[in-house]
């Protein structure tokens, strides 16, 4: 493939979920199955994509112009695949075009738990037999709906699968319809564009370019960064791989796909609770609480350098228009260590502004996680990250960033949310007269983990009946 296909000629390909997080389907549901027979899963399949749960970027986009008030769609379900999962049901990759060494070896396997700096993992569930143990699973079932509204997921026969589930997100959400995570935390924020494709509804463009001005194009990011087979922020096409049997005029087999990162956070919600209570006297003297100060936003959503009035409603894009080096090059607003530094540092890592924005783009994922509770009590974050290039994006971001213990200039600390489970743990604050050096303890747990294809609509097919 010479030439990037058209991305609008294309749309009706590509799976719903790159094109929208359905944030007005307050209900979601994680299904995570283990292939038992592979003519029963294929059955099932089929009859899946017989429901029209499985909608389209294409769709997506129109029924969002018809019912801008009330939401389109009343439910809808993406389905993605481990390499394994597709090798069950018959999808054999061909020489030429082979997977990429990450999504074959599986994000369980040994090799990545030592890359991904993967300490005392002891998983429920996972993409290939490694060092954390859990099941081996096949298949990831992402469900969202209308609370309230029955299923329609035709019924999972157990001699065709077995099946691991995280709960419904239909408590987090507040009384102005925002999605919150449990530790109280705004959920969703700071998402790139995804040019050609989440930049074309029109009046909600213009109105997102108004609210962000002149750092609207921070977030712009080219579409082969997150589907494959089209041009990336190298002005590069994507690689596609290929699987036996695939015969199509518009391209392999993997076009008008993406992969998936995946992860099952569970939140120890007291210890936060409890973290952030032993520095109330913090948050006296700041406005901002010590936990917030780790996550680097308010949990309201605001950033931490803002200036504006809190108590004026602002949009997620006016929200996401802030930058580092100028206004808090040294980390005394958002601590340079904090999660949503690490995780998107923006313009402070380059030698100047342009050229960190640049390389920034090169890092970015799309997130299309929830929060989830079980009836156990446990609750947390399911973690989807879509992005074309596992190594590139996910595991740069993982390993380089969240789990680098010397971060911008930092000395022994990595992501003070999502790190590693070794000990101690710290996190310095800048500009605190005692040195700014805060004890910390484990706030989150990894239950499981795991890479997956998102297939377009075509390939799909494709599985369910080869």
């Amino acid at each position: 493939m010479k030439h990037a296909p058209r991305l609008s000629e294309q749309s009706h390909d590509i799976q719903g979920m790159l094109k929208s997080g359905f944030g007005w389907l307050t209900t979601s549901r994680f299904r995570l199955l283990t292939i038992r027979d592979e003519k029963l899963a294929k059955a099932w399949l089929a009859e899946l994509l017989g429901t029209g749960l499985i909608v389209s970027a294409e769709q997506v986009g129109k029924a969002k112009k018809k019912q801008k008030e009330s939401g389109p769609l009343d439910a809808v379900v993406a389905i993605g695949f481990t390499y394994s999962g597709l090798v069950k049901l018959g999808c054999q990759e061909t020489g030429d075009h082979p997977f990429p060494t990450p999504f074959r070896s599986g994000m369980g396997s040994e090799l990545r738990a030592k890359l991904l700096r993967d300490e005392y993992r002891k998983w429920c569930w996972t993409d290939h037999e490694g060092p954390g143990g859990g099941e081996v699973v096949h298949i990831l079932l992402a469900e969202w709906k209308k609370r309230g509204a029955a299923s329609r997921l035709p019924a999972i026969n157990p001699s065709a699968f077995s099946v691991i589930e995280a709960g419904d997100d239909s408590d987090f959400f507040d009384a102005n319809g925002k999605l919150r995570e449990p530790f109280g935390f705004r959920d969703g924020l700071a998402q790139p564009v995804i040019r050609g494709l989440r930049d074309q509804d029109g009046g909600s463009l213009a109105q997102a370019r108004a609210e962000a001005g002149d750092l609207y194009d921070d977030r712009l990011v080219e579409p082969g960064e997150f589907i494959l087979g089209y041009r990336n922020e190298y002005d590069e096409l994507t690689f596609c791989p290929d699987v036996q049997g695939w015969a199509s005029a518009s391209g392999r087999f993997t076009l008008n796909g993406s992969y998936l990162a995946v992860r099952q956070f569970e939140q120890k919600v007291d210890a936060f609770k409890a973290f952030e209570a032993s520095h109330s006297d913090f948050e006296r003297a700041n406005g901002v609480s010590a936990g917030e100060k780790l996550m680097g936003r308010r949990k309201d959503g605001l950033p931490l350098s803002w200036k504006g009035n809190t108590n004026v409603p602002v949009s997620d894009s006016a929200a996401d228009a802030f930058r580092y080096r100028v206004e808090d090059a040294d980390g005394f607003m958002c601590p340079k260590g904090a999660h949503v530094r690490r995780s998107n540092p923006r313009d402070s890592l380059g030698i100047d502004v342009q050229s960190s924005i640049k390389s920034s783009k090169l890092h970015r994922l799309l997130r299309r996680g929830r929060p989830y509770a079980e009836a156990s009590g446990r609750q947390g974050i399911f973690f989807i990250a879509c992005n074309a290039d596992l190594e590139r994006q996910f595991e740069f971001i993982h390993q380089r960033w969240l789990q680098n213990r010397r971060f911008g200039t930092l000395e022994s600390q990595d992501d003070p949310i999502v790190g590693s489970q070794s000990c101690p743990k710290a996190f310095t604050i800048p500009g605190e007269a005692s040195g700014g050096e805060l004890s910390l303890q484990h706030f989150t747990e990894t239950l499981g983990g795991g890479y997956f294809f998102l297939p377009g609509i075509a390939a799909l097919k494709f599985i369910a009946r080869v």
